[in-house]
């Protein structure tokens, strides 16, 4: 039974692999015939005149070779890393222009765009159902587990599909009850942060400070999302499910870095990377299974819950099983993504001696005391601190580059880009640019505080994405970015060890272990 159990599987992984490699070029196919083509096919100069654009496949890049595309330049012959993918981009940039094409295995190609105007022109398309890639191996495994997944998730779904999904599962996350309520929560949960790093500092340093913020961010997403209590914050000890789930998330970036851009081996056999991802999901599926199962158990609980849960649990025409990844994915999303974004901005703030001094300066003033209750209200007033979140987004974005599949022709730097292409608009890069921002590289929070001097790119300082794709937590994870920092440095003289260092795995991360400093200012 064993080895014909073994055989299914095996078969089935098989018919899921070419399903999607025939999908994938019948959706290419498709654009190509049914969308309309665009009058891109002509490069307008300044003067008016029209010349015939140039054709992709004159598009500079670097060397490619059969097979595997460009992907011998990150090997041990190539001149760059996988955990520096971020600073690659911004290479190929110097070495190449505003508009790249990079060959993917199987020589696929991928445009990078870097021009603000191409940028925008990307993003500004009015499409219904934009489409994003999605994650290639989370939806190869998910596909393969048809008891547990009704579709791909949200994040990798497309088309009427994803908009029936994010219209009836995630429009609480906007509301403005839902941000009192949040407010509220971060607040409380701010201040068990500091309780917990008081517990944990020895002389005043904290060793392994970012898994102190990545609980912090747990137990914030779960407050928020099951209007319930975690524990990841507790004195002495966590809870078992706060350890499995901690350990499953920061696994699950990690193996999806490396099924995406690593050799694909895992098509063909279970890879050591593909296992892990499997068990990353099924720990966190069995997890939020559970405490489905509970709150769907007891009808005056889920009264009481949390008003992004009932929006979920009670939406009609939803599979249960899209209604549980829909869960997944939220908090997947929302833990170490905020939390290295707050441990970016800490590092930004407390690096540049003016800023922090004015920083402080700030919170002195208007959270004068450490009872003073944090509204919607007094956050308006943290100008300063709110220029330094929109900065540090800008310098040190979590993640550097929004992706789109093409769903008309464009021109882009004199160059044809046909439908159905895969284009990277590096958003990261073109803002560290000096004609989009002046001194671009140095952290400057008062570029933002006069909207008449602000040169505002609306499509490049866009961490998290854009239009319809925009992510649907924004406005939590800006509020946990604003007071989780506002709280810490009230409370503490605070520095690092030495400079943090970035690395890619999926999205930009910090390299750890974070060695911080954390005085009491009072």
């Amino acid at each position: 039974m064993g080895v014909l159990k073994k055989l299914q599987r095996f078969i089935i992984l098989i018919v899921l692999h070419t399903q999607r490699v025939v999908s994938k070029y019948f959706i290419l196919w498709s654009f190509k015939i049914f969308l309309p083509e665009a009058e891109d096919n002509k490069f307008f100069l300044n003067d008016g005149d029209v010349l015939p654009a140039k054709p992709f496949s004159q598009i500079p890049g670097p060397l490619h070779v059969p097979l595997f595309g460009s992907q011998w330049l990150y090997s041990w012959i190539g001149p760059y890393f996988l955990d520096k993918l971020h600073l690659a981009n911004e290479d190929k940039y110097r070495k190449y222009g505003p508009v790249v094409k990079e060959h993917f295995l199987w020589n696929f190609p991928i445009i990078h765009l870097y021009d603000k105007h191409d940028i925008e022109s990307v993003l500004k398309y009015p499409s219904k159902y934009p489409i994003r890639p999605g994650l290639e191996a989370q939806i190869f495994y998910r596909k393969s587990r048809p008891d547990r997944y009704k579709s791909a998730g949200m994040v990798n779904v497309q088309g009427f599909e994803w908009q029936h999904l994010r219209s009836k599962l995630t429009t609480q996350l906007a509301s403005t009850a839902l941000g009192d309520h949040t407010i509220a929560q971060l607040c409380i949960i701010s201040d068990e942060l500091i309780e917990k790093i008081q517990e944990e500092r020895v002389e005043n340093i904290v060793d392994g400070f970012e898994k102190v913020i990545y609980r912090c961010g747990l137990e914030v997403i779960f407050a928020i999302l099951f209007g319930r209590r975690l524990g990841a914050l507790n004195k002495n000890s966590i809870p078992p499910i706060a350890e499995r789930l901690m350990f499953a998330t920061e696994n699950l970036f990690e193996v999806s870095h490396e099924t995406m851009y690593g050799l694909p081996w895992w098509k063909l056999f279970p890879t050591k990377s593909y296992k892990k991802l499997a068990e990353c999901e099924d720990t966190i599926y069995d997890v939020f299974t559970d405490l489905v199962n509970e709150a769907l158990s007891n009808d005056e609980n889920t009264e009481i819950q949390s008003p992004v849960l009932n929006q979920i649990l009670t939406a009609e025409g939803v599979d249960i099983r899209d209604k549980i990844v829909a869960l997944i994915d939220l908090v997947a999303a929302g833990i170490e993504t905020t939390g290295n974004a707050t441990l970016f901005l800490l590092h930004n703030i407390v690096s540049n001696p003016e800023v922090k001094a004015r920083v402080y300066e700030e919170l002195d003033r208007v959270l004068y005391s450490s009872h003073v209750t944090i509204t919607p209200q007094l956050l308006l007033e943290l100008k300063y601190l709110k220029a330094c979140v929109t900065e540090s987004l800008r310098l040190t974005p979590v993640a550097p580059n929004v992706a789109r599949i093409l769903e008309k022709s464009f021109t882009f730097q004199g160059y044809n880009v046909p439908v159905g292409a895969m284009v990277i608009c590096e958003t990261w890069v073109s803002s560290l640019q000096d004609e989009n921002y002046p001194d671009a590289k140095r952290f400057i929070p008062e570029r933002w505080l006069d909207a008449d001097k602000v040169n505002h790119h609306p499509f490049l300082a866009v961490p998290f994405g854009v239009g319809r794709r925009m992510c649907p937590g924004k406005r939590i994870a800006e509020h946990e970015m604003l007071i989780i920092t506002a709280k810490l440095l009230q409370t503490f003289d605070m520095s690092f060890q030495k400079p943090l260092e970035q690395v890619y795995k999926f999205l930009i991360s910090p390299k750890g272990p974070i060695r911080a400093t954390l005085q009491d200012r009072h």
